[in-house]
């Protein structure tokens, strides 16, 4: 198993973000974006963390037969990155500039599923056929993911100086649904804070069946 490191980090965000010839009248957004950057960029050097040194008998394969693996959780999240990302960048190049210097807006439905997301959770969702992991290989799964994060994170930087609160996507997941697109942004990071715990989980529960047997 190879892990490649994360492109970028917190401070570059901040730098590349800084760079961005904004007015005052934006900077507040500025900031915004600027967490959310790093937000992504901290989850994916988490993720990393958590995986170094793992066999692969821990990342490839679940806790029981119909449970997912780290590898497909990690693939699950690069799907629904992509899944996502057409929309976002569709309403991103048509999004006004902001001119007042104000907070974006995440909007009442959004934080719904913020809230719900965030673990450690409780609601449990059907997962769509298309967000379906579809690699249970770690390698294939990380690879995947890295690109995914790296996608969402320009997509993020994109969006410096517009008001994309005020432009809005149809869910991916659920289609009568829908929520502007710096809700989306923070509904994707939610997601990643979800199945990160659950990568956490997973190999809290492996260390303690390894454990259990060296006692046997």
């Amino acid at each position: 198993m190879r892990l490649v490191e994360p492109n970028g980090t917190a401070s570059g965000s901040r730098e590349f973000l800084a760079a961005v010839r904004v007015s005052a009248a934006r900077q507040g957004s500025i900031e915004q974006l600027t967490a959310l950057v790093e937000q992504i960029q901290h989850t994916t050097r988490a993720a990393q963390e958590l995986a170094i040194g793992r066999s692969d008998a821990h990342l490839n394969a679940g806790l029981e037969p119909n449970s997912w693996s780290v590898a497909e959780c990690f693939d699950h999240l690069a799907q629904t990155t992509r899944a996502f990302l057409p929309a976002i960048s569709d309403a991103v190049a048509t999004a006004p500039n902001l001119t007042t210097n104000r907070q974006l807006r995440t909007g009442t439905l959004a934080w719904l599923f913020i809230r719900n997301l965030e673990p450690p959770y409780r609601l449990r969702y059907k997962v769509l056929a298309p967000l379906v992991p579809r690699q249970r290989n770690f390698d294939a799964a990380w690879g995947s993911f890295m690109e995914s994060q790296s996608e969402l994170s320009e997509t993020v930087r994109s969006a410096a100086g517009l008001a994309i609160d005020r432009v809005k996507i149809k869910s991916p997941v659920y289609a009568r649904i829908h929520y502007n697109v710096y809700g989306a942004f923070r509904i994707l990071a939610a997601h990643q804070c979800r199945h990160l715990w659950q990568v956490q989980q997973i190999f809290k529960a492996l260390d303690g069946r390894r454990m259990l047997r060296k006692l046997e």
